[in-house]
Order: structure tokens, then C-alpha cells, then sequence
């Protein structure tokens, strides 16, 4: 299974694009560019974000999200929960997120929890 540097790289080699060309686009260094297309690091958000408007694709398909409804909440789920403050504290950062912004970290918090489920 591709990972998102793979998925990175492939992008770019399809438009014929140096990691230079991409790296001074966004506004980064080549070196953090080429540890995203390694494996080695994951973009910030706001990175993400910029790397999704310069392809023109979605932040699901960087991630490779793909929703089933096994990863849809059942209703028992929906059930009322206790909030901790300190989830209290992160809903009210996240609530002050843009649409795209909230997106992208429903994203990253679905690829962690695929992840840890792996494990």
C-alpha cells in the first residue's frame, strides 16, 4: 500500500515537476519536501493543505481515506459521553478550525486510528 510520500513523489514525477519546483511553490525547503516524499515526516496541516490546492486533489486521497460504513459511528456510539477538559480544551481548538483545516485532521485522526488498529 502507497504511503502519502509515495503518493507525494508520484504526483509530482506525473507533472514532470522537480522537487525544487514544488518545494519553492509552497514556500518550503527542498529538504522538507523530500522527507515527505521519504517517509519521514508528515506535512503540517497547513502544508497538507498547500499540497492539496498545488495537485489539485483531496486531502482523502493523500491519506487514503476511504470511508466504509464499518467506519461510520453506530448508534450506540452516538450515545452521550463524558468530556474530559482536556478534550474540551481540543473540541474548542477545533472548532476555531477553518472547514479545510477540520477536514484535514479528521483525516489525520482516521489514518492514526487505522494505524493503531494494524498494530
Amino acid at each position: 500500500m502507497k504511503q502519502l510520500g509515495d503518493r507525494l513523489r508520484d504526483l509530482r514525477e506525473s507533472r514532470n515537476l522537480k522537487q525544487t519546483d514544488v518545494a519553492n511553490a509552497l514556500c518550503i525547503s527542498n529538504k522538507i519536501l523530500s522527507s515527505y516524499e521519504r517517509n519521514i515526516s508528515v506535512p503540517t496541516i497547513d502544508n497538507l493543505k498547500h499540497l492539496c490546492e498545488f495537485y489539485n486533489v483531496s486531502a482523502d486521497y493523500l491519506l487514503q481515506i476511504e470511508l466504509s460504513k464499518a467506519d461510520l459511528p453506530s448508534e450506540e456510539a452516538a450515545a452521550p459521553m463524558v468530556v474530559s477538559p482536556e478534550q474540551k480544551k481540543i473540541l474548542s481548538y477545533y472548532e476555531r478550525l477553518d472547514v479545510e483545516n477540520r477536514e484535514a485532521v479528521r483525516g489525520l485522526m482516521i489514518l492514526y486510528y487505522k494505524e493503531q488498529l494494524r498494530k
